[in-house]
C-alpha cells in the first residue's frame, strides 16, 4: 500500500481486514410500514429496549432513543504469562501485575473479530474456538488495530443505560467518560483507560471529561452521535466516522464527520470533514447540515486515499457514494488543525463510486487481497456485495454475492443476505454480518433484523466463484462488524485468560 513520502516505512504492518458496523437503521423490535411506492420503507421506533434487554443505543441499535418513524429506501496451545500494564483514566502506565493462565493461543491462520450485543468476539480459523475478547462494557462499532507493535486497538463506544441490564456495565464497571468515543485497548481485549474524543462541554455529571456529542432531551447521549467506522495510517494516526444523527432516518440527515486522532498521546483531535451551519455546539456537530450523509465502514485504497462510503447523497436523498479523501490533505500534526476543526478548502476528497440501480445504499468498504481490489456492500438491493477495481468501477466479471430484491426483501431465505460489516483473509475467504432482515407474514408491513438470529458468515472460492455461504457463528441480536488478523504477520490480540463464549440471545440480552 503506497504511503505518503513523510510515513514512517519501518513499521511491522499487521495483516488486517477490519469492516463493519452501521446500517445505522433504528431497528429495535422495529415494525415497518410501506409509504409511497416501491421505494421506501418506514418502522416505528420504540421507546426503549425490551424488558430486561440489553440493547445497543445510539448506532442505529434501537434502545432507549426517543418513539420516531425511521424511513430507509430499499431501491437501492502455549501457557503464557504476560505482564499487563495497569493504565489509569488518562492512559498513562501505571502499576503492572502479572497474569498467568493457561491460554492455547492460535500459531497458525487468523483470527476474526466482530462486536455484538456490547462486546468483542473472536474466532480463530486454526481451531474453529470462539469466545469473548472484550466481555461486555460498551463496544459499538467498526474495531481497528493499531501498527505501532502494541497489538492495542481502538473501537466506537456508547454508553449502557442502567435499564438494559448490561453484565459489563455499572455498577460491575463505570461508564466510560466521555460519554461517546473510540475507547482503546490492549492486546488481551482490556481498557486501557484511555478513550478518544472530540472535546466540548457535555458530560454525564460535573468533573467528567467533556465531549461535543449533545444527550437528547431526556439526557440520553446515544441517539446523538456514534463513531462507527475507523482506520488506522501508516503514521499510527486514528481515523473514525461519526453518524451524527443520522439513525437510519430518510432523508438522511449530513451531520455525519470525519475525525483525526493524533499519535501518540491521542488526545488531540481534528474534524476533517463535518457539518458547516447550524451545529448545537458550533457549526461542525449536531443538527448542522452540509457534512456526511451517515458514513459507514472505511479502507485504505492502494494509493493511500481513505475509501469512506455514504448511504445517502450529498443532500440526504437517493443515491449514496464512496467518497476518496486524499490522505495527502489531511493535516499531519495538530498545529495544522487550529481549533481542532480542519478548514473544508484543505481537504480533498472526490466521488469514487455512485450508488442507484447496483448498491444503492454503500456502507461498508473492504480489500479483496487476492484481486487488488475491493468490495462494497449493501444491506438492501441485489446484489449485496460487488468488487470493484482501485478506481472505483465495478469489475464485471466478478461474481458477486446475493441479496435481495424487492420482490423479495424481507422473505426467509439461505441464499440472499443483508450484509453489513465485512473482512477477507490471505486467501480470498470472505468474512461478512448478516442482520437477517426478515418480514413477518412475507410482505413489508412488519420489517426488521430477526431476534437471535444475526451471524457472521464465511464465503470460500473455488476457481474464482463464491461456494455458498456458511455459518461460523451466530444467534446474536445486531452484530455489525468485521475485522480480521492474520497471526504471524502483526500482533493480534487475544485474552491472556480463558473467557466465555460469545453471548447469544435473549439470555445475552438479560445479562443471564
Amino acid at each position: 500500500m503506497l504511503r505518503p513520502s513523510t510515513a514512517p516505512e519501518a513499521v511491522s504492518l499487521p495483516e488486517c481486514s477490519p469492516a463493519p458496523p452501521s446500517l445505522a437503521g433504528d431497528y429495535d423490535d422495529a415494525v415497518s410500514k410501506r409509504t409511497a411506492g416501491p421505494t421506501s420503507l418506514t418502522w416505528t421506533q420504540p421507546g426503549g429496549p425490551r424488558a430486561g434487554s440489553r440493547r445497543r443505543t445510539g448506532d442505529g441499535m434501537g434502545g432507549s432513543v426517543a418513539p420516531r418513524r425511521v424511513t430507509l429506501v430499499v431501491t437501492l496451545g502455549i501457557l503464557v504469562s504476560t505482564v499487563v500494564p495497569v493504565l489509569g483514566p488518562g492512559g498513562a502506565a501505571g502499576a503492572s501485575v502479572s497474569a498467568t493462565a493457561a491460554v492455547h493461543e492460535p500459531r497458525s491462520g487468523y483470527l476474526v473479530y466482530w462486536d455484538q450485543n456490547e462486546e468483542e468476539d473472536y474466532y480463530a480459523s486454526a481451531t474453529s474456538a470462539e469466545a469473548q475478547l472484550e466481555t461486555p462494557w460498551d463496544p459499538n462499532g467498526q474495531m481497528c488495530l493499531l501498527n505501532d507493535g502494541t497489538g492495542r486497538w481502538v473501537v466506537g463506544y456508547d454508553p449502557t443505560n442502567p435499564s438494559q441490564h448490561n453484565p459489563g456495565g455499572p455498577p460491575h464497571h463505570a461508564f466510560k467518560q466521555p460519554p461517546i468515543g473510540e475507547e482503546m485497548n490492549n492486546r488481551f481485549g482490556q481498557w486501557t483507560g484511555l478513550n478518544l474524543f472530540v472535546a466540548g462541554p457535555f458530560r454525564d455529571k460535573k468533573g467528567d471529561p467533556g465531549e461535543d456529542s449533545p444527550p437528547d432531551a431526556k439526557g440520553v447521549f446515544n441517539g446523538q452521535s456514534t463513531y462507527t467506522g475507523c482506520a488506522v495510517d501508516a503514521r499510527h494516526n486514528v481515523f473514525a466516522d461519526d453518524i451524527g444523527t443520522g439513525q437510519g432516518s430518510f432523508p438522511t440527515p449530513t451531520d455525519g464527520r470525519l475525525v483525526e486522532w493524533f499519535a501518540p498521546s491521542y488526545k488531540q483531535s481534528c474534524i476533517l470533514y463535518g457539518p458547516t451551519t447550524g451545529g448545537v455546539d458550533g457549526d461542525h456537530h449536531v443538527d448542522g447540515s452540509g457534512g456526511l450523509a451517515q458514513p459507514g465502514m472505511m479502507a485504505w485504497n492502494n494509493n493511500g486515499d481513505l475509501l469512506l462510503p455514504v448511504a445517502a447523497s450529498p443532500t440526504g436523498g437517493l443515491g449514496g457514494q464512496v467518497l476518496a479523501f486524499a490522505h495527502s490533505s489531511f493535516p499531519q500534526s495538530p498545529s495544522q488543525c487550529a481549533g481542532g476543526v480542519y478548514p473544508r478548502s484543505a481537504i480533498k476528497d472526490t466521488v469514487w463510486f455512485q450508488g442507484g440501480g447496483l448498491l444503492p445504499v454503500p456502507m461498508a468498504v473492504a480489500k479483496d487481497p487476492t484481486c487488488d481490489c475491493f468490495a462494497v456492500d449493501t444491506a438492501f438491493g441485489d446484489p449485496s456485495i460487488a468488487w470493484l477495481d482501485s478506481a472505483g468501477q465495478p469489475i464485471a466479471a466478478h461474481p458477486t454475492i446475493p441479496g435481495e430484491t424487492i420482490s423479495d426483501f424481507g422473505k426467509p431465505s439461505t441464499t440472499a443476505y443483508n450484509p453489513f460489516g465485512m473482512a477477507f483473509a490471505p486467501d480470498g475467504t470472505l468474512y461478512f454480518v448478516d442482520i437477517h432482515i426478515i418480514c413477518q407474514g412475507g410482505n413489508l408491513g412488519n420489517c426488521g433484523p430477526t431476534n437471535n438470529e444475526g451471524r457472521v458468515m464465511r464465503v470460500t472460492f473455488t476457481n474464482g466463484q463464491p461456494n455458498p455461504a456458511q455459518q461460523i457463528a451466530g444467534g446474536f441480536d445486531f452484530p455489525t462488524s468485521v475485522t480480521l488478523c492474520v497471526i504471524g504477520k502483526g500482533i493480534c490480540p487475544y485474552p491472556s485468560h480463558k473467557t466465555p463464549a460469545p453471548d447469544q440471545g435473549t439470555k445475552a440480552e438479560a445479562g443471564g
